[in-house]
């Protein structure tokens, strides 16, 4: 067994194995094992990012049972580009979380609601190993577990924000568990279809049956499922709620790495899983539409909100829009043009990786100003920037990776974008993608230019007390994502040549 091999077992187990050894702790102690736990799993992640560099597909299947029943785990380029954003942006917020515990939720303590969260600890590290499983695994019932395991712990950590996120987090336990059923059924029938769940195994059967009615009603299935998994509008009324009134350090977690497991599983099915099918077409313009639908009418209801969170929520709903907008240019059967399809699918991964580290940027920002001021109505905080320069500051490097401006990736993402719709001669595309981008720059400006505004603050309120140290650790870890929000927009090229390597094509 390489290092690699063993990097690709352990990226699953430690944050598991770290989740049920902090049951075990007390709080200080459980904070401790989380940041360790962090630095080790971005310590692991560096192998496989080398091999995957290399041009090497790495594959490990765990008890020496080969497909179609053992367990497959694959580290290609797309397990690879979301390992490694996931270690950054894990470790940013695991450190933040343990210089301020009051983000984490609070709890019941005899007569009164104490801050600082201990379940957060087991629960982040358990959701932690799911994301890295959905990754890596290579079948699709193991992507189902480890979906569920990501979408379980994650309504869980809701449920952490107090009493008034008990009713978003059953509302998002409800789509959960629809959606779950929903992409299960799909698997079921690709199962019985082709007597595999192998993903490789999986297409080769698909390609060689003369009747894709099953396999489009299965494709169909598991999209629906994964498209509220996802809050594709119109599935997303769970998600603003939820992301919104959850604490401080959960709201990134939820918007910058949760939602893109499901993306991941939705391209791991339609790419690798399925072939080209015949009548699919119609599947492709759907997701286009309300990925079209989702940029406009999310940055428009982003643009009628008071409140800071809930703004950064619903910017959300927008930008998974972009992520939909390349589904008809992604199948290369539709336009024999598999170069097309490669940099449609290289702007889908841009644009997510973007949104994660801008979007766990703006999100913690808020949930730090909502903590200290113990409100997120904009108007309240008008004037924040005075007292807290380096957060506006970090904030302001985010809002430039939303907006797709260079250097970012979301920059490199939408040009991918644009110039795949203009070679398919998509111009309703192009025209979104503007809309879109204007839309964004009003409903960041609207969030964050009053808190640059000068205002009288009364010697009581909580934003004129001293900055203590702790928080200024917490203000310099969001800088830290809106600097590699920036930052890893230089990696654009690597990026694409490092999702060539285990591609679909």
């Amino acid at each position: 067994m390489t290092w690699t091999q063993f990097s690709l077992g352990a990226l699953v187990l430690l944050p598991m194995l770290g989740a049920a050894v902090a049951m075990l702790l007390p709080h200080r102690g459980r904070r401790v094992l989380g940041v360790g736990t962090a630095v080790v799993i971005a310590a692991l992640t560096v192998p496989v990012l080398v091999t995957v560099t290399a041009g090497e597909l790495t594959e490990l299947v765990l008890g020496g049972f080969d497909a179609p029943l053992g367990i497959h785990l694959r580290g290609d380029g797309l397990a690879a580009v979301f390992l490694g954003a996931t270690s950054l942006v894990g470790l940013i917020l695991t450190s933040y979380a343990a210089v301020l515990p009051k983000s984490t939720g609070t709890y019941l303590s005899s007569t009164a609601w104490v801050p600082g969260h201990p379940g957060f600890w087991p629960l982040w590290l358990g959701c932690w190993s799911g994301l890295n499983a959905v990754y890596l695994s290579g079948d699709l019932f193991n992507l189902y577990v480890a979906l569920e395991l990501v979408g379980l712990t994650a309504v869980a950590l809701v449920a952490l924000g107090g009493r008034s996120s008990w009713e978003p987090a059953l509302r998002y336990l409800f789509i959960a568990v629809l959606g779950s059923l929903m992409f299960l059924a799909g698997v079921g029938l690709l199962a019985s279809v082709t007597g595999t769940l192998d993903l490789q195994q999986t297409r080769q059967a698909l390609e060689e049956l003369d009747d894709p009615t099953l396999s489009l009603l299965a494709l169909t299935l598991m999209t629906m499922g994964l498209g509220m998994k996802i809050a594709l509008l119109p599935m997303h009324r769970w998600l603003v709620p939820a992301h919104s009134s959850a604490p401080g350090v959960v709201s990134p977690i939820l918007s910058g790495l949760v939602i893109k497991a499901a993306l991941v599983v939705l391209l791991r099915c339609w790419l690798w899983a399925v072939p080209v099918l015949p009548g699919a077409e119609w599947l492709t313009w759907l997701l286009g539409g309300l990925g079209a639908a989702a940029v406009v009418i999310g940055s428009v209801l982003a643009l009628r909100q008071d409140r800071l969170k809930p703004l950064v929520a619903y910017s959300t709903v927008a930008q998974i829009g972009y992520w939909f907008l390349a589904f008809p240019l992604l199948l290369p059967g539709e336009n024999d043009d598999a170069a097309l399809a490669s940099g449609a699918y290289s702007a889908v991964i841009a644009l997510a990786l973007g949104h994660a580290l801008a979007k766990a940027g703006l999100f913690t920002a808020a949930g730090f100003l909502k903590d200290r001021c113990g409100t997120d109505e904009i108007e309240a905080l008008r004037g924040a920037g005075a007292h807290h320069p380096t957060l506006i500051l970090a904030m302001g490097l985010c809002a430039v990776g939303l907006l797709g401006l260079p250097i970012s990736l979301g920059f490199t993402g939408k040009w991918q974008l644009a110039t795949a719709a203009v070679a398919a001669e998509h111009w309703w595309l192009i025209l979104v993608l503007g809309a879109g981008t204007l839309l964004s720059a009003a409903y960041l400006l609207r969030g964050i230019a009053p808190l640059l505004m000068q205002a009288e603050v009364d010697d009581d309120a909580p934003a004129a007390n001293p900055v203590t140290i702790r928080e200024r650790v917490g203000e310099f870890a969001v800088l830290a994502l809106g600097v590699a929000t920036l930052a890893t927009g230089l990696l654009g090229v690597w990026l694409s040549d490092l999702l060539e390597v285990g591609s679909w094509w």
